[in-house]
């Protein structure tokens, strides 16, 4: 009897679950959803969200607005997301620094992004353009490796996340110099002042390097992958000009707190592959150096988890000491 009492007690609990999920499934989303950008204005993160918002927002019927939280090497505004309720109204952007190289670039991160954040999908996927100021020696990253090893230490780098700092690093590891590294509360600041020539080198984002090089106002070294970028096929990698094997890019994707029900993680997905299967999206993001890159909940996850293990030993490899 004790049995039978318990295996209904069972029944009706699982009943009402699934009929609540059925219930959210179909009224989510009844009011406007909040996606966290960790980083300032003007920023490639910034650059991501927006396009993306706008996008989802049609598909999902409710205004998705973009918030800034900058801070802590987008520490901040990504620690908010996982402490938020899981009802799918509190989303975050996040990339290669908030999401894989920032477990390994602090002690004590106050998130885990592999178990304390859900996977919604990947977004983009980009290189960086190194890029110097106007007073910089020659055009070519052999040219700042023979500078650097006749002045030890007077290189200076400015980095505005994580990925951009570990890219630096690996850059100067590469090449056996030591270049002083300048921390920034994002990647527009970081580029101001090498346009300012108040710092030397700087990695930045493809359409700002572009537009400040072309103009004269700083040097493009060579952009991270191996081959050109089809927006800048003027502007050799760095692999031509004096770093061969260098091949790094800086990804992003969508995620919210960690326990997101079923239902609205897959309305979610869906609106996402919706928005990222749109001419409009894909051109707006080729503009800025972009390319869509689609991926499940699933996969994303995985993909976060390797990410996570990547970076950890690239940043072991360059000797970045733990903040």
């Amino acid at each position: 009897m004790k049995h039978t009492a318990a295996a209904l007690r069972l029944a009706l609990g699982l009943g009402a679950a699934l009929l609540a999920g059925a219930a959210q499934a179909t009224t989510y989303p009844d009011h406007p959803i909040r996606m966290v950008v960790p980083f300032p204005p003007g920023s490639i993160t910034d650059v991501v969200a927006r396009s993306l918002g706008k996008a989802m927002a049609d598909d999902l019927g409710q205004p998705v607005v973009v918030e800034n939280k900058p801070g802590a090497n987008g520490i901040i505004g990504t620690h908010d997301v996982a402490r938020a309720r899981p009802d799918g109204y509190t989303l975050v952007v996040v990339g290669v620094s908030t999401a894989a190289s920032g477990v390994s670039l602090f002690k004590d991160l106050p998130y885990d992004p592999a178990k304390d954040l859900s996977p919604i999908g990947a977004v983009a996927e980009t290189p960086y353009l190194l890029v110097g100021s106007p007073r910089m020696p020659g055009t070519k990253v052999s040219d700042l490796y023979a500078y650097g090893a006749r002045h030890p230490g007077k290189l200076t780098y400015a980095y505005g996340s994580g990925s951009a700092q570990v890219f630096g690093a690996k850059l100067a590891a590469m090449g056996h110099i030591e270049v002083t590294p300048v921390p920034y509360r994002g990647g527009p600041q970081a580029l101001t002042d090498v346009i300012g020539g108040t710092v030397d080198l700087t990695f930045t984002d493809l359409a700002n390097g572009l537009q400040q090089a072309r103009a004269g106002k700083v040097k493009a070294y060579g952009v991270s992958t191996p081959e050109r970028f089809a927006l800048a096929p003027d502007i050799p990698t760095l692999n031509e000009t004096g770093a061969p094997g260098f091949d790094l890019t800086v990804w992003f994707g969508l995620m919210g707190p960690a326990g997101l029900p079923q239902p609205v993680q897959d309305r979610l997905s869906r609106s996402l592959d919706k928005a990222l299967g749109s001419d409009e999206l894909r051109q707006t993001y080729a503009r800025q150096g972009l390319t869509v890159k689609t991926q499940s909940p699933a996969e994303f996850g995985a993909f976060v988890r390797a990410e996570i293990g990547k970076w950890a030993a690239i940043v072991k490899e360059t000797g970045i000491p733990p903040q």
